[in-house]
This record gives structure tokens, C-alpha cells and sequence, in this order.
């Protein structure tokens, strides 16, 4: 491996002149010299020592993301986290800072890693928000959390507008003529999003005379099983005569539910209408396409990564907490009902 003093020696200049030319200081080096080191550097195929650079400036230029994820599951597994943290991932590298993505399944984990990792900051997704208080006091680095509820102040944010997205859900169903709609979703109690959605689908709801009856809300354990989820959708086929629309919190969760019903031999959107929440790639690929609620995910990682690049430029700088619009999407899984 070729090293700075191979470089120096071959060019006849000292060790800190070829450092002042590999970290870009050419103020310090003549033109001559700083042109004849980079031709050897080329020649010889120098690749500079990231670790040695990082301890040198005191600086990893590493961004850890981290995912709240149980244990024996792949938050990866699905499609949204998967798009927002490549997405992340790529606009960081942009920036020329290294990623490090880890899935946490406890907080006393995150905050033990945060104490020890070296990283210049962090990009939160899928926290509880009881326990952001802990993260936040846990490290300085800069931190930046995407679709929180969380009350601690000073609280650096991006999300979106989850309980329009739950009204924009009823309406669309509510006005093709369902009014006896079941709701599907996550744990409702593990995170604000979907509490968010459940409230602005039920005011909708409530808002058009109709009551939600709490028979036809059904809660999953998990989001990432497709079996349990595909065993719902056989059981929401059973009941089609107590309610003719779903709406559900995922597009993910969504398209194995259909699956589940479809194996039953329920027609979509024929005989039971379903609306989804996300717009991701699986909506368009799913027959019939899946009718969803939109959110932008390029915006929600540019953003993240915006704020927390401010705050690393200047750490004593607000907070930003940031709500982005939600669109409705109609394709075809939504039926008039007669």
C-alpha cells in the first residue's frame, strides 16, 4: 500500500506538504509542487487512509441512521423504510460523509451506541416517542427525527401530515358510497403516525354522521409478517357483509391483504374496496393498482438531511420541525358502491 511517505520521498517534499495536498489546503503548496504530487498519487493509485484523516481532523464524517426494529425483524423489509433511508443514504454521500445504518431493538442500545460511536450525527426513523427525551440526552452530536409526536422541545423534525391523510381516506370512500369502512393498521398504540391517521379517518367519518364501530378496527402485531397479514385478509373476507371498504395505515400491509382475500376468492375492488397510505412502487405493480394516500419521501430525506447538515454547520441553531402535504392517488382499487 503506497503511504504519504512513499509520495513525499518520490517527490522530494515533506510528509505535511503531500497531507496539504490530499486534504485540498493548496494555499500551502506551490503550484509546481502540488501538480507533481497529484501526478504521482494518480500514477501510483494513492488511496488516502479515511480512519487516519478522521483522527487527524477529529472527525469521522460518518452519519449514523437509526431504525427501531424488534428482534427477529428486518425493518428493511419494508418498502418505506427501505426508500427513506436509501434515499437518505444517497443525498449524505452527496454531501461527502459516510452512512452507518443500524437497527436498535431497545433503547438502552441506542443509547449506549450513541455514547460511544464516533459520528458526527444521527438521523432517527421509527423511535417511540416517550423515549426521544433519553436519545437526545444521551449524545451532542446533531440529531434529526423523521415523523415524531414527541413533545420534548428543541426537537429537530420532518413528518407529514398523517391525520389529513386519514380524512382524505374517508372522504374518497365515504363519497363512492361506503359507509361502513373497517380500519387496518399497526399497533395503533406504539406510535403517534398511525394515532394521527386514526383520528382524521374517524372525524371524517363522524363529520359525514357516520360512527366507526370499534368491531372493525383490526390491529396487527407486526407489520413485516406477510403470513399473520395474508390470515387477515382471509378473515376480513368473511366479514364483507359488516363493511364493503378498508382502509389501511401501509401500502405494505395492504397488498398482502389483498392478497389474503383474493385467495378466498374476494374481488378487488368488486367485492370489498381498499385504500392504502404511502404511494410506494409496490402500489403500482399490486392488480388492481392500489388507490393510497400520498406522501413525498425524496422531499422527507432531502429535508432530514438539510436540517441536520444546518445543524452541523452551526449546533446552536432552533430546531426546525417541519409537516409536509399528503395527496390522495386514485387507481383502482376503490369501487362506487351501488
Amino acid at each position: 500500500m503506497v503511504t504519504l511517505k512513499d509520495i513525499a520521498r518520490e517527490a522530494g517534499v515533506s510528509v505535511m506538504t503531500v497531507s496539504n495536498v490530499v486534504n485540498g489546503n493548496l494555499s500551502k503548496v506551490s503550484k509546481e509542487n502540488a501538480q507533481r504530487i497529484r501526478e504521482i498519487i494518480e500514477r501510483r493509485g494513492y488511496v488516502p487512509n479515511a480512519s487516519a484523516r478522521s483522527l487527524a481532523k477529529n472527525r469521522a464524517n460518518i452519519i449514523a441512521i437509526i431504525l427501531r426494529g424488534a428482534e427477529n425483524e428486518n425493518t428493511l423489509e419494508n418498502p418505506h423504510n427501505a426508500a427513506l433511508v436509501g434515499t437518505i443514504i444517497q443525498k449524505i454521500q452527496k454531501r461527502g460523509y459516510y452512512t452507518m445504518v443500524n437497527m436498535m431493538k431497545c433503547r438502552e442500545d441506542i443509547t449506549q451506541s450513541l455514547r460511544t460511536w464516533n459520528v458526527d450525527g444521527a438521523v432517527f426513523l421509527g423511535m417511540f416517542d416517550d423515549e426521544i427525551e433519553e436519545m437526545c440526552a444521551a449524545s451532542d452530536i446533531p440529531m434529526v427525527f423523521i415523523d415524531s409526536y414527541s413533545s420534548v422541545r428543541q426537537l429537530s423534525n420532518v413528518g407529514i401530515d398523517d391525520y389529513k391523510g386519514g380524512r382524505l381516506a374517508a372522504r374518497h370512500l365515504i363519497a363512492r358510497g361506503h359507509r361502513s369502512i373497517a380500519f387496518v393498521s399497526p399497533p395503533v398504540l406504539r406510535t403517534g403516525v398511525v394515532q394521527h391517521r386514526f383520528a382524521g379517518f374517524c372525524d371524517e367519518l363522524e363529520q359525514h354522521g357516520i360512527s366507526f364501530r370499534s368491531e372493525h378496527q383490526f390491529v396487527l402485531e407486526s407489520d413485516v409478517r406477510p403470513e399473520d397479514t395474508m390470515e387477515l385478509g382471509r378473515r376480513l373476507a368473511q366479514l364483507r357483509e359488516e363493511f364493503s371498504a378498508v382502509f389501511v395505515t401501509s401500502d405494505q400491509i395492504a397488498s398482502y391483504l389483498i392478497q389474503g382475500m383474493r385467495s378466498t376468492g374476494i374481488r378487488i375492488p368488486d367485492d370489498m374496496s381498499i385504500i392504502g397510505f404511502d404511494d410506494l412502487m409496490i402500489c403500482r405493480q399490486m392488480t388492481p393498482q392500489l388507490t393510497t394516500i400520498a406522501q413525498d419521501l425524496e422531499e422527507k430525506a432531502r429535508l432530514s438531511v438539510d436540517i441536520l447538515f444546518r445543524r452541523l454547520s452551526a449546533p446552536a441553531a432552533p430546531a426546525e420541525s417541519l409537516v409536509l402535504d399528503v395527496t390522495l392517488v386514485e387507481r383502482e382499487s376503490v369501487a362506487v358502491k351501488r
